[in-house]
C-alpha cells in the first residue's frame, strides 16, 4: 500500500479500481474525513461537498480547478496541475498530498484521491474521488 506522508507527493497510474480503493481504506485507517467530488470534464466544473468548500474557503459547491487550488502551497499547484492534466487525457487513477493554508495563517494537510474515464468518441469525460482531511481540519 502507499503510504500517505509527505505533502507535495502525487502519482498517477493507469485506471484502477483496486488501488483507488486502497488509498482510501489506508486514509479512513489512520483517522480522515473523506468527503466524495465530481468533475464534468466537458465542463470542467467541479462539484464539491461542504467540508471541502469550507477547507478550500469556496463559496459554493460548485467551482474550477482554479477556485480549489489557489490555496494550495505554492510548489504544490504545478504538481496538482500536471496530475489533473493527465488525468483528462487517459483514464486514471490518481493521488496527491498537499498543504491548503487557511485564512487565518493556519494550514493543514489534505489527500485528494480520484479516477477519470474518457469517452473520446462523445468529446466527454469525469473525474471523480474524495478529498480526505485530518479531524484537526473539521
Amino acid at each position: 500500500m502507499l503510504r500517505f506522508v509527505k505533502p507535495g507527493f502525487g502519482t498517477i497510474l493507469p485506471q484502477d479500481v483496486r488501488a483507488h480503493e486502497e488509498w482510501v481504506a489506508e486514509l479512513v485507517e489512520q483517522g480522515y474525513v473523506i468527503e466524495g467530488w465530481h468533475c464534468d470534464l466537458s465542463t470542467g466544473i467541479f462539484s464539491i461537498g461542504e467540508t471541502t468548500q469550507r477547507v478550500h474557503a469556496l463559496e459554493q459547491s460548485t467551482c474550477g480547478l482554479l477556485d480549489i487550488i489557489r490555496e494550495y502551497k505554492d510548489g504544490h499547484r504545478k504538481i496538482v496541475l500536471n496530475i489533473l492534466e493527465e488525468a483528462t487525457s487517459a483514464a486514471s487513477s490518481f493521488y496527491y498530498c498537499t498543504m491548503i493554508t487557511h485564512e487565518d495563517g493556519s494550514a493543514g494537510r489534505l489527500c485528494c484521491i480520484g479516477t477519470s474515464t474518457i469517452d473520446a468518441a462523445a468529446a466527454a469525460g469525469r473525474m471523480q474521488g474524495v478529498f480526505a482531511f485530518s479531524q484537526a481540519e473539521n
